[in-house]
């Protein structure tokens, strides 16, 4: 399949097909793009007139990344069929991964996914991603991050021991062993769980307060954006032997004002941070 064709085949698209995914396409292109894309049972389909009714989204992948890609074809099926293409139970991706700890290994890819997609726009707080992210997304990230799986059972001791976010713990976790200290992941994580060997300005200290007095509990977006940025401020000074005279991350999602300087006391109505990297 190339540039070419797609565009040939894209102009029989169905009328009423359903609304193209910008998403989507965005992703089908990046595989396309990078050589990650796979030949899989799917086919690009048109029904017995010539319309087609199933792969637009993959051939629009072929266009945007001008590549060329294997895909099999199913020519001259019933149009009937068109109406039921895709609309069956939508499983959840935990259900798909045979993995212990699964629901948060795929709470923690959501997490890395806004990471990078808040890194990509200079560190400003992108939508957060819940349940409309594909599976297959979710899949992908996984596989690139086989960091979770590995992590996930030590998310589980701290989560246990403390009541710290598990999904964010091993978000944190995943990203530090690829950040510039890994070497520092063992006593993050020791600190996290017993709670000893901590002094005064400890950053491990306030985040491990945090959740013992169980500021983590909250499932709106707002907070879970806060949550994040405050857990990776704890562990980036960690991971620096910083000390640290309080922890904080300002949100405010509903502000128009943007980055504003953070004080740390009152007043941080309208603030925003950005989103810092794991280091």
């Amino acid at each position: 399949m190339n540039e070419e064709l797609a565009q040939r085949w894209l102009s029989r698209n169905l009328t009423g097909n359903r609304k193209q995914s910008g998403p989507r396409v965005k992703r089908y292109t990046k595989a396309m793009r990078e050589g990650r894309w796979r030949l899989t049972h799917q086919s690009i389909a048109f029904d017995r007139h010539d319309n087609l009714i199933d792969g637009q989204h993959r051939l629009l992948g072929v266009i945007q990344s001008k590549t060329e890609v294997p895909m099999r074809v199913h020519v001259g099926a019933d149009p009937a069929t068109f109406a039921v293409i895709d609309t069956g139970y939508g499983r959840v991706s935990s259900q798909f991964m045979r993995v212990a700890n699964a629901n948060i290994i795929m709470g923690a890819a959501r997490l890395i996914l806004f990471a990078e997609a808040c890194r990509a726009k200079g560190g400003e707080v992108t939508p957060f991603p819940r349940n409309d992210v594909d599976n297959d997304v979710i899949f992908e990230t996984v596989e690139e991050w086989p960091e979770l799986p590995q992590y996930a059972s030590t998310a589980m001791r701290i989560y246990r021991a403390c009541g710290s976010s598990a999904t964010t713990m091993l978000s944190i976790l995943a990203q530090g062993s690829r950040g510039k200290s890994p070497g520092r992941i063992d006593g993050f994580v020791e600190k996290m769980i017993s709670g000893e060997d901590m002094s005064k300005g400890d950053p491990v200290l306030f985040l491990r307060n945090r959740a013992v007095a169980r500021m983590d509990r909250s499932l709106t977006v707002k907070d879970k954006v806060v949550l994040y940025g405050t857990a990776v401020k704890a562990w980036n000074a960690h991971a620096k032997k910083e000390s640290v005279s309080f922890l904080r991350f300002i949100y405010d999602e509903k502000s128009d004002e943007g980055m504003l300087p953070v004080s740390a006391g009152r007043g941080s109505k309208g603030m925003k941070e950005k989103i810092p990297e794991v280091y």
